[in-house]
Parts: C-alpha cells; sequence; structure tokens
C-alpha cells in the first residue's frame, strides 16, 4: 500500500511540473528581457531552483517544446546548456563535453556574453566529474576572468568559489584558501547571502582540509547564523561540515548533534548526497566512542541511503535518455531541412547562372551602344565647357570695357582732389601771414575758404570711391542676394562708364547722352552687379551701332543740314508695381529676319573676334531671374537715309519687392 502511495505521489508531481512548462511570472519576466543574456539569466535561475526534482527531464523537454513552437532559438540553447550540465551529473562525460564544446562555440558567434560563462563554468565542473583537473583549472579560471568582465558579483562570486572547491577536492587546501577567501571578499558586498555562504563553506572545507578547524568553525556558525530556509542546501553542508570536524578533533557528541540536525533536514529536502554525509558522520562517530549496536544502525542506513542515491540517479538516467532520443529526432529533423535548403540552394545557384549568362549576354550586345553614350557624354561635356568658358569670356570683356569707363571717369575727381589741395595749402600759407601780422578778421575769410575747399575735396573723394566700390562690384561673383539698390544712380553710373570706356579705345568717338529718371522710385531689392551688367551690355550695344552708324555716314555725302548725330539716353519710370529701365539709340534699328534671334546664345551682328553673342542671352537669363521681363522695340532706317526717327529702344521690367 505504501508503495502504492509513494507512486502515485510521484506520478502526480510529473504530471504537475511537465504541464506547468514555465510558471506565468517567469515568462512574463523572460519575454520582457531586452537581451538574449538577459533572458539566459532569467531562464537558468529558474531551471536551478527545479533541478533536484525526480521529473526534470521531463520537464526540460515540455519547454524545449514550448520554446520550438515560438521559434525561440535562445531559449532552446540554453536549456541545452543546463541538459549538458546535467548530463555530466549522470557520468556521461565525452556527450557532455561535446555539447557543452559546440554550445560554447555557438554562444561565442552569438555574442552572448552569458551564454559564453555558463559554458564555460559547465565545462570546468565537467571535467572536475571526470576527475581531469588539469582542464578542470583552465576553464574555471577562464570563467573568473569572463564573470569579471561580465559585472556581476554573484557571477563573481560564483567563479572564483569554483575555484577554490577545485583545490580543496583535489588536496590543494593551501591554493584554495586564496580564491576561497577572494570569493567571501566579493560575497560580502552582495545583497542577497546565498552566495556568501557557498563562499564561507568552501573556505571552511579549505580550513578544514590543512587541519585549522579553529578558523573553519567561526566561517561554519557565520553561515548557520543566517538562518535562511531558502538556502537550506547550505545549511545542511553547514551542519555535516561542524560533524566532520567534530568527529576529527575527537568530539563525538558534538559530531552526533550537528550531525542529527542535518540529516532529518537532507531527508526532507530530497539531497541524498547530505544525508548520505550525515548518517556516515553517525556510524564513524559511534564506532569511535564503542556503541557498536548504534554504529552498525546507522551504517546499514548509509548503506541503504547510498542505494537510494543511485537508484534516482538511475531514474534521472531513463528521463535524460527520452530527452536525448528527442533531442536526437530533431537533430534529424534540422538536416531534413538542411538538405531540403540545399537543393533550393542548388536551383537558385543554376537559375543565378542562366541570369549571368542572358546578362551577359545583353552587356556583350550593348557594349558598342555604351561606348557610343559615352564619346557623346564627352562631347557634351566639352561643349559645355567651351559655354563656360565663352560666358566668362563675355564677363571678362564688358569688365575690360568698365575698367577704361572708370580710369577715365576716376581722374575728374582726382585732378579736383589735387587742384583743391594745392589751393588750400596756399590759402593755409596766407592764413599764417594774416596771423602774424593780427589781421585775425582776413584770417578767418581764409579758414572760411580753406574749409569750402576741404569739403569740395571730401566730395571729390567720396565720388572717386564709389567709382571703385562700383568697379568692384561689378568685377565680383554675384552673392546671388539682394539688397536695396538706387536704380537712378546705378543707371547713371554705368551709362557713364561705358561711354567713358568707348572714349578710351576711340578718342574720336562722341555721343550725346540724354537720361530722364523718375525720382519717386526710391531703392527696389536687386541684385546690383547683375542688373548692372545687363545695364551695362545695353548702353554698350548701343554706342557700338551709333558709332558703326556715324562712321557709315561718314563714308558717304549728306545734304546740308541733315548731319547725323549719335544719341544714346537712357531712363526710367515707375508704373505700379513694376519699374521701367530704357535704354534707347538712334541707330539704324534691327531687321526683322534678325529680330527673333538676338537673345539666342551665341547669336551676333558683330564681326568675328568683336563679339560672343552671349551679352544679349546673359541678360535675358538674369532679368527672368529677377521675375521681370526684358522687350525690345525697333525702327528699321531706310537704306542711305540718316532721318531722325530710327533707333532701337530696349525695356527692362523690374517688380518692385
Amino acid at each position: 500500500m505504501k508503495n502504492w502511495i509513494l507512486l502515485l505521489l510521484f506520478f502526480a508531481l510529473n504530471v504537475t511540473v511537465s504541464g506547468q512548462v514555465l510558471p506565468d511570472s517567469i515568462r512574463i519576466k523572460y519575454n520582457a528581457a531586452q537581451s538574449s543574456s538577459e533572458k539566459g539569466k532569467i531562464l537558468y535561475t529558474y531551471l536551478i531552483s527545479i533541478r533536484d526534482n525526480p521529473a526534470f527531464f521531463t520537464t526540460l523537454g515540455d519547454i524545449n517544446k514550448y520554446f520550438k513552437a515560438n521559434k525561440d532559438e535562445t531559449g532552446q540553447a540554453y536549456l541545452q546548456l543546463v541538459n549538458s550540465d546535467q548530463i555530466s551529473r549522470t557520468g556521461d562525460y565525452a556527450t557532455a563535453l561535446k555539447s557543452l564544446l559546440q554550445q560554447l562555440a555557438w554562444f561565442e558567434n552569438k555574442k552572448d556574453a552569458y551564454g559564453v560563462l555558463l559554458a564555460t563554468r559547465f565545462l570546468g565542473s565537467t571535467y572536475n566529474f571526470a576527475k581531469d583537473f588539469e582542464n578542470t583549472i583552465r576553464y574555471d579560471k577562464k570563467n573568473v576572468e569572463l564573470a569579471l568582465a561580465f559585472g556581476d558579483t554573484s557571477e563573481i562570486v560564483s567563479a572564483i568559489n569554483n575555484l577554490g572547491s577545485d583545490y580543496a577536492e583535489n588536496n590543494m587546501p593551501d591554493s584554495g584558501l586564496r580564491y576561497a577567501q577572494t570569493a567571501v571578499m566579493y560575497g560580502r558586498k552582495m545583497t542577497n547571502p546565498a552566495g556568501l555562504r557557498q563562499a564561507l563553506t568552501t573556505l571552511a572545507e579549505n580550513y578544514i582540509g590543512i587541519k585549522q578547524y579553529g578558523k573553519a568553525l567561526p566561517l561554519i556558525r557565520e553561515v548557520l547564523n543566517y538562518g535562511n530556509k531558502a538556502d537550506i542546501n547550505t545549511i545542511i553542508w553547514a551542519q555535516n561540515d561542524l560533524a566532520q570536524i567534530y568527529l576529527e578533533t575527537n568530539y563525538q557528541d558534538s559530531a552526533r548533534y550537528y550531525a542529527y540536525k542535518a540529516a532529518p533536514l537532507a531527508n526532507e529536502k530530497g539531497f541524498r548526497d547530505q544525508l548520505l554525509r550525515a548518517y556516515h558522520y553517525l556510524y564513524l562517530s559511534y564506532e569511535k566512542s564503542g556503541l557498536k549496536d548504534s554504529a552498525f544502525s546507522y551504517y546499514k542506513m548509509s548503506v541503504n541511503t547510498k542505494d537510494s542515491l543511485y537508484s534516482l540517479q538511475n531514474s534521472k538516467q531513463v528521463q535524460f535518455i527520452n530527452f536525448r532520443e528527442q533531442t536526437r529526432q530533431q537533430e534529424a529533423e534540422q538536416e531534413k531541412i538542411q538538405f531540403q535548403n540545399k537543393i533550393r540552394m542548388y536551383v537558385l545557384l543554376a537559375g543565378l547562372v542562366i541570369f549571368f549568362i542572358i546578362v551577359f549576354i545583353l552587356f556583350r550586345n550593348n557594349r558598342q551602344k555604351q561606348r557610343a553614350n559615352q564619346v557623346l557624354e564627352k562631347t557634351l561635356t566639352d561643349l559645355k565647357s567651351a559655354q563656360t568658358q565663352l560666358i566668362q569670356s563675355e564677363k571678362m570683356a564688358s569688365l575690360g570695357e568698365l575698367t577704361a569707363g572708370i580710369a577715365h571717369e576716376i581722374q575728374n575727381p582726382l585732378n579736383f582732389v589735387n587742384n583743391f589741395s594745392e589751393v588750400s595749402k596756399e590759402l593755409l600759407d596766407e592764413m599764417k601771414t594774416e596771423l602774424n601780422n593780427g589781421n585775425t578778421e582776413d584770417a578767418k575769410e581764409i579758414a572760411d575758404d580753406v574749409i569750402q575747399n576741404l569739403e569740395k575735396i571730401n566730395h571729390h573723394g567720396k565720388r572717386a570711391d564709389a567709382i571703385v566700390k562700383g568697379m568692384l562690384q561689378h568685377s565680383q561673383s554675384s552673392t546671388g542676394k539682394k539688397e536695396p539698390t538706387d536704380i537712378n544712380a546705378l543707371c547713371d553710373e554705368y551709362l557713364r562708364l561705358s561711354y567713358h570706356g568707348l572714349r578710351a579705345k576711340d578718342k574720336s568717338f562722341n555721343a550725346t547722352l540724354k537720361t530722364d529718371f523718375d525720382p519717386s522710385i526710391g531703392k527696389i531689392n536687386i541684385i546690383p552687379q547683375d542688373i548692372g551688367r545687363v545695364i551695362l551690355n545695353l548702353l554698350t550695344n548701343a554706342f557700338y551701332v551709333v558709332d558703326e552708324k556715324k562712321k557709315a555716314c561718314q563714308a558717304e555725302p549728306v545734304e546740308a543740314g541733315n548731319v547725323y548725330e549719335p544719341t544714346v539716353s537712357i531712363s526710367t519710370k515707375k508704373a505700379g508695381d513694376k519699374v521701367l529701365i530704357s535704354v534707347s539709340d538712334n541707330g539704324n534699328g534691327i531687321p526683322p529676319k534678325v529680330l527673333d534671334k538676338i537673345f539666342q546664345p551665341f547669336f551676333t551682328t558683330k564681326p568675328t573676334g568683336q563679339g560672343t553673342g552671349l551679352g544679349l542671352s546673359l541678360s535675358y537669363d538674369i532679368i527672368k531671374a529677377h521675375g521681370g521681363e526684358i522687350k525690345v522695340e525697333t525702327k528699321v532706317a531706310d537704306p542711305g537715309s540718316v532721318g531722325k526717327g530710327e533707333g532701337t529702344t530696349f525695356i527692362i521690367q523690374l517688380p518692385i519687392v
């Protein structure tokens, strides 16, 4: 009857744990985690808490199915990691090591720091179970480096504590002490004392190994003073450590006292290895005390516990075999998927080869066309470059004409400055004489004359300054920024500069200049350099056509009183929201067949070498960019006539903004 009850309890435990998969609290925290390392730590902490359950492998299989259904590779990887650790505890070290090394490579490839940390820790413990001390120390030292880099105090304590335990188990307590002491130092910084208690126990065991029981006892008592039942395994371990100390120091009553305390707790919690240890100490204590009956009784209990422990290990081994078979089937399924993927890849590669063959044929067929396109592009680039050079040539030509006019225009104010300076010097000499003679009134009159001269010097100096600034403004590149400009002053300035520019090249050239500026216009927002170039270009063309007509008239006899007088005029007028700038000449006019072409780039009526044909084209573009218009009105003269009504007028319309 008792066996049936135990069987039912075992079955119920299996159903409860396996059906549970992941508790809601763990699942919610796991899904909310931001990184794979964070997910792994949450999952590992939970699995460790149920590791000693007899149905652990069944639970592991159910959780693995859950992660597989959700296509969660990280969850499956951490389950496999914990499973490999459990495999090593069953004694199948070869399988465990092979699996752990593969998992270490996987986590390193994924750059999952916590997965790498656990993999190296489990490799160290597996080599320890296999009694391979050299590899145990190698991986546990690597684990310490990783834990320090990971920065989690609990992981650091666990890693360093493992090294201390390694040396204690291999009868090297002198080396183990150093690591155990370091683990205790880190453990005292933890808010959760569980890791500290383990470190204190490891340090005590190393002291026991060198038989320094006086140093081991206060450490074990510190562990027991915490009294935290959540860490009952460490408490049972510490009680057994006390039993061992008192057994070896021949305080048998105390040894039996702590062994009696450890045994029922270990039995209640299912810690068979610690239960076996307590029974063994009781058996040895009674034997040393000469109590044969009690010694024999606990000897039998230790034997039965040992058999039970192996039986439990056999049960876990069966569950492990089932889980490994499930894993093998999954691997076989993955291999099948990989094979299918390879087939798809080969088909795709074949398609790509055919595609590239077609592309190559098309490329070869279009190669000549591409070469022709390259030649065409180069030709267009050369044409654009030539156009840019011609535009620059036009700008430099207008700048040369402007400079000649400036040289003449600036000479007048400089002459005034020089003359008034000399007169002022003579007046100042006279004023000194009058002052020396005491004639203050005469001196004051002379001073007034000097002041007037200085004002005239200042006026003509500003005039020269304005001319220079105008030249600089015209010569520099346009900033493209509009600014308030006195359009009347701009027109007057360029009229005189253009005229004197032609006079500088041809001293015989003369023309009548007329202006009619509307004073109500005020300042308008324009780009002065650009509008100045337009006005200069129109005026230069006007002076050119009247000069050509004058030369033609001089070559032919004309009637008395009908002599041709070259005239160029410029006027401004405000018309609503627009400003009109008119440049007129009394030349021969523009023939109708030419009129439609005058704004086309490179079209010119001037002889070769005297014009690029870009002046009016650039002027048209500049006015359009200002939101304005440029129009032309013309009347063609009769052949051989020098009448007064002929000529051309260019009218610029600019918006007032």
